[in-house]
């Protein structure tokens, strides 16, 4: 019998392979290897990262990263940081996204990493969804379908395996699946027409890898995807006749954990038509499952069949040299100049001087350092727009916490206002931020939404406001080209 613990990945920890985590994956056997940001210092520390792990265990192993591009990014440097899926869908260009996936595929395989867990294929919906945003192409399934596909051959022609995720479709829910279990309650044909058109092109396309969604459907079962076997097996596996790779998103996260212990979450996973089944983050609950695995009885031709596809992914040949970057520069800055628009007209006319009557508003990027990743530190972007500012006054607004300072007494005494909003509907301090400016300043006020596009609802209409639909350095310098004078 296969050993079960073959269909596992793991996240580790730490920027070289500690004795832990060699222990870890001899003893568990797992293949599969999830790099996070805790993991990458800069491509070469990340490449050999890789090869001494490899090294030591003396096998390949299915190594992955979250590389989308906007949001989810895990290279501080080094690397192109492109704007994200929502500018793409804005530019509205297939030969964009794949150019997009090559260079992605250019640089990240020569590093020894195997598999992009991109792209997103959510659609959005009218309705807030935190855990989803920007990260979605938009709300045209069609252009979901064109764009994901595309972005699926770039990467896949140039040696990377794509995750097309999450399947069947989270563009609907209103709960983040890292901290709680959403519902989307859409009758099966409406769900199949907008929801799953994107995995339908992704399968047709020859995507390597598919990741399921920890959200319940009940138009087709009462459990989560997670756990469907009438998902995974009977509409993925029968209906759509995939037959790559099917990965579990990480079973650490909230809509699992509140309800299931890890180890018995991945034999769900397992016997619902899994492949893959990802743990990040609980080093215990990696070994617990794979005994449970071992002893609970996995089913013989399942962990055969996942197994079988596991190494004809790992039997394939992956280049060996990186690209420049200067390609990747030029194609950032082409989709987030395509992205910026003006979602609505407010008292202020376009572009603002620079002088010090104007009154840039940054969020304080260093509060969530822990949660996300930015081009060159957390002190990067501010550092990018104090340059692109230069002549105006800048002036930080909390994310984490709500205290203001004197935000509002500043914004009385300028004469026009810059606000770049990093998601106020889930941030308290940007939240604070926006009423406050809303109540003081509103018709002298062009905000800028840099991270999510719902905010918009929460502007009044004196207010200017500019969808910049993402904060790489790329988006903040096409959003503050369209929104302030050129320096002179």
């Amino acid at each position: 019998m296969i050993d079960p613990g073959r269909l596992f990945m793991f996240g580790v920890y730490g920027l070289r392979p500690s004795r832990a985590t060699v222990s870890l994956f001899k003893s568990t056997g797992a293949t599969g290897v999830l790099l996070l940001a805790r993991n990458i210092d800069t491509p070469a520390q990340t490449r050999a990262f890789v090869a001494e792990l490899e090294q030591r265990l003396g096998r390949p192993l299915l190594v992955a990263v979250d590389h989308e591009g906007g949001w989810v990014l895990r290279f501080k440097s080094g690397m192109t940081a492109f704007p994200g899926n929502a500018a793409l869908g804005r530019a509205r260009d297939p030969k964009l996204a794949y150019a997009v996936g090559r260079q992605m595929a250019r640089e990240l395989a020569p590093l020894g990493i195997r598999m992009n867990l991109a792209p997103v294929l959510d659609v959005a919906t009218a309705d807030y969804n935190p855990g989803i945003g920007i990260r979605s192409f938009g709300d045209d399934p069609a252009l979901a379908s064109r764009l994901g596909a595309a972005f699926i051959r770039g990467l896949q022609e140039h040696g990377l395996s794509a995750c097309a995720k999450h399947y069947p479709g989270k563009g609907a829910a209103t709960v983040d699946a890292h901290v709680d279990l959403p519902t989307i309650r859409l009758p099966r044909a409406a769900f199949e027409r907008v929801h799953l058109a994107p995995f339908r092109a992704a399968v047709s396309a020859g995507v390597d890898a598919v990741m399921t969604s920890h959200v319940r459907f009940p138009a087709y079962d009462s459990a989560p995807a997670t756990f469907s076997s009438k998902i995974v097996r009977g509409l993925l596996r029968g209906k759509m006749g995939y037959d790559g790779l099917v990965v579990s998103d990480d079973l650490c996260m909230g809509a699992i954990t509140r309800r299931w212990p890890v180890a018995e979450a991945t034999l769900k996973c397992l016997e619902a038509g899994h492949d893959v089944l990802m743990i990040a983050h609980d080093a215990q609950g990696m070994r617990d499952a794979v005994e449970l695995l071992r002893v609970g009885g996995a089913d013989e031709s399942a962990v055969a069949a996942a197994d079988a596809r596991i190494s004809r992914l790992l039997a394939r040949r992956h280049p060996d040299r990186r690209a420049g970057s200067a390609e990747g520069a030029r194609l950032s800055r082409e989709i987030a100049r395509r992205a910026v628009r003006v979602a609505r007209a407010g008292s202020l006319s376009l572009p603002l001087p620079l002088d010090a009557d104007t009154l840039v508003v940054i969020p304080d990027f260093p509060q969530v350092r822990e949660r996300f990743t930015f081009e060159g530190g957390p002190r990067g972007p501010e550092a990018f727009i104090r340059r692109r500012a230069r002549g105006a006054r800048v002036l930080r607004a909390p994310i984490e916490t709500d205290d203001l300072g004197g935000l509002e007494r500043a914004a009385r005494a300028a004469r026009r206002i810059v606000f770049l909003c990093f998601e106020a509907r889930r941030f308290p301090g940007q939240a604070a931020a926006l009423k406050s400016l809303a109540r003081a300043a509103a018709d002298k006020t062009a905000a800028v939404l840099i991270r999510s596009s719902w905010d918009l609802a929460l502007c009044p209409p004196a207010m200017t406001v500019v969808d910049a639909a993402g904060y790489r350095l790329a988006s903040l310098e096409a959003a503050l080209d369209a929104v302030l004078e050129a320096r002179r």
